[in-house]
């Protein structure tokens, strides 16, 4: 069983003509128990009309993505390019950002493909990647209200790497497979607080969700592994 796509994109700034510098993506995948996450990021090279126009690239933004101007222009995939991988990775499935349609990752990745005179034969829907979690969990009869906060805790922190953000939620996704498997589903709120209580003692962390080898090789990194 496969998760939605969870998609994060990183910005050379959080203001208004602000520009897009890297797009996350990753997915959980469920089989036998085993839960596997695929992710990737892919830095985008600025456009000259964006380079044009130096307010855009906030300086004060650098210390929360980590990038410079200097490695996106070394190593970012030119904008066209970036929407070619993009189309071959979104296109038929169903995706989320964290903050929804017509918010700023949709935005951000409408820009992209204005950059590169390209329409994008793909929408991101208005049920953010939150709630599609919690949407999985309801599924697996546990209460997000429950569950979510107590997953929050051993969650792999937010980075501003845009991969790795966008597999915070793949791993919730994941730890509701694994959790809905454990037996957590119908326990009385009371049993349900204590088996949450010692999460690794319902779910050996050894069968928690870990990003496979080539995913490793395909993102972004800024948290410990």
């Amino acid at each position: 069983m496969l998760s939605p796509i969870f998609i994060d994109v990183e910005a050379s700034g959080i203001t208004a003509g602000c520009y897009p510098i890297e797009v996350g993506w990753a997915r959980a995948e469920a089989e036998n128990g085993v839960v596997r996450l695929h992710a990737r990021s892919i830095l985008i090279r600025p456009s000259d009309a964006w380079r044009s126009e130096s307010w855009r690239w906030d300086l004060a933004s650098v210390a929360a993505h980590g990038l410079t101007m200097d490695t996106l222009l070394r190593d970012g995939m030119d904008v066209d390019t970036v929407c070619e991988v993009l189309d071959g990775a979104f296109s038929g499935e169903v995706l989320a950002t964290d903050t929804g349609s017509g918010d700023w990752d949709d935005g951000w990745l409408q820009m992209l493909y204005e950059a590169a005179g390209r329409n994008r034969p793909w929408e991101i829907p208005e049920t953010k990647s939150g709630g599609q979690v919690a949407a999985h969990l309801r599924l697996k009869s546990l209460d997000p209200r429950a569950i979510r906060p107590a997953l929050r805790h051993w969650a792999p922190p937010h980075s501003h790497a845009a991969a790795e953000d966008a597999m915070t939620f793949a791993w919730e996704w994941g730890m509701s497979e694994l959790i809905g498997g454990a037996g957590a589903a119908g326990l009385s709120a009371e049993a349900l607080s204590a088996a949450l209580a010692d999460l690794p003692g319902l779910i050996p962390k050894k069968r928690w969700p870990l990003p496979t080898a080539e995913s490793e090789a395909r993102m972004r990194r800024r948290s410990p592994n």
